[in-house]
């Protein structure tokens, strides 16, 4: 590498470039700023550059300007301006963006986007620790309806404030929306269950040493539990047992072959809905936990026979099994008689199961149906305010007073959580066969109940 010294003139520098045998680098020393040099590379690209000279000995250099960009006496400015800076005590250049990248890398990574990442990696947040339900739950909330709005904001910056403007953003969204309008508080739901991902986040960061405050720890702006409802009529029952028997019972064939087929085909795809509807009112499982049944979780021993829930599908993370009645065997068989996938109620395509949410529209068309029809009558229907989930409600209630089933039993029977007072600690019995002898009364009565009244 070639060096030299001399003042660096305008001249003498258009000189060195043109002179320049494109062989190998020259740096050509200024006598006014010894620190200073024109750096010439092999392709014969020029600029003045620095040579930092750091507390511990070692060396660097650093560009100040192009030589195509501006005459050495602004590069002389520049560097002399550096060379004070750094005898004050200041990072030289080189250290400064070095510095400034970490900083920058230290900002990224410090995003509510980074922070909510490692929440959700987190092993004991993480199935099989978590249910995958609530996994999958909290990853959709995030990704659909936090994130567009806190992703890219330092976390420890948000505010308060920050997250209830936003918790009432979600809320005023999320009730314009169709489905909303049946809820009794439109939005409120939502908008909570997103305030509780926001807190259980920070929670967590506050005890992993991250921050020391917690801005979503504060009381729910909205109202989201109803008041207690009232009994489901047994007649709303058998009426939306009717209702989804006639759609699932085949046409009577016509001369058309197309509209024969083209009838087939949309009972077809309205069957798993349906049917989900119909095990809900049977087993008194979880809607969400019926759709996502498949094959392989059944045990088909003719007496036995048992559905078993793995811990991840269920709300409790818990496995739970289901003795399957008479009437939930015929109903499940039938599902899976339309089909050879493996979930038990596949999509049309079948890569997976059906909508979460399937039943529940279901059952609102059929109830809107129904109203319709009555109100044309001048009448009320039974199913009117009549919601899905009331089916469980009805199947708890029914069992206590009217099957002689104890309440124990039947909260074992719509796998709640099991009670963990300190009475119940040490009791270790098995309830299986009183579970079963539950579920069975129960699915007799649902037939009785559904059973078409006399002509």
């Amino acid at each position: 590498m070639a060096n030299s010294r001399l003042k660096l003139t305008q001249t003498a520098v258009t000189r060195l470039i043109r002179e320049h045998d494109g062989k190998k680098k020259e740096r050509h020393w200024d006598t006014e700023v010894p620190k200073m040099f024109l750096s010439i590379t092999p392709n014969g690209s020029a600029a003045y550059k620095l040579l930092i000279v750091r507390p511990d000995g070692t060396k660097s250099d650093t560009k100040l300007i192009a030589a195509n960009d501006g005459a050495p006496e602004i590069a002389r400015t520049m560097a002399i301006k550096e060379l004070g800076r750094m005898a004050l005590g200041g990072a030289d250049p080189v250290t400064r963006r070095r510095e400034t990248k970490a900083e920058a890398k230290r900002e990224r990574e410090a995003t509510f986007k980074a922070l909510s990442d490692h929440f959700m990696e987190a092993p004991e947040k993480r199935p099989p620790v978590l249910s995958q339900r609530t996994y999958a739950e909290r990853e959709r909330l995030l990704r659909e309806h936090i994130l567009p709005t806190f992703g890219e904001k330092p976390f420890r910056k948000i505010a308060k404030a920050d997250v209830r403007q936003l918790i009432r953003e979600i809320r005023e969204r999320a009730a314009k929306h169709p489905r909303a309008s049946t809820s009794s508080n439109p939005g409120a739901k939502l908008a909570n269950e997103c305030q509780g991902v926001i807190r259980a986040i920070y929670g967590w960061a506050i005890a992993e040493d991250l921050t020391e405050a917690n801005p979503a720890s504060f009381k729910k702006l909205f109202k989201d539990t109803p008041e207690k409802r009232p009994a489901m009529p047994e007649e709303a029952l058998r009426l939306m047992w009717a209702a989804l028997t006639a759609d699932l019972e085949e046409k009577t064939p016509t001369d058309s072959a197309t509209a024969e087929k083209e009838e087939r085909e949309r009972k077809q795809r309205g069957a798993p809905s349906a049917l989900a509807i119909m095990l809900h009112a049977v087993t008194l499982q979880r809607p969400a936990e019926i759709v996502a049944a498949k094959r392989d979780q059944f045990d088909w021993t003719p007496g036995r026979e048992l559905w078993r829930i793995p811990a991840g599908q269920t709300k409790t993370n818990e496995v739970y099994e289901v003795p399957l009645s008479l009437l939930a065997v015929k109903l499940f068989k039938k599902a899976l008689s339309l089909h050879n996938h493996a979930w038990v109620f596949p999509n049309e395509a079948g890569d997976g199961p059906i909508r979460h949410d399937g039943p529940k529209q279901r059952w609102i068309r059929v109830r809107e149906r129904s109203v319709a029809v009555a109100k044309k009558k001048g009448q009320t229907s039974p199913l009117t305010a009549v919601q899905l989930y009331d089916c469980r409600r009805l199947g708890r209630t029914l069992m206590v007073d009217q099957l002689g089933i104890t309440p124990a039993i039947a909260e074992a029977c719509i796998n709640h959580a099991p009670d963990r007072s300190m009475h119940n600690r040490y009791y270790v019995g098995n309830t299986s066969e009183e579970v079963r002898r539950a579920m069975n009364l129960w699915g007799a009565e649902v037939e009785r109940l559904t059973e078409p009244p006399l002509a």
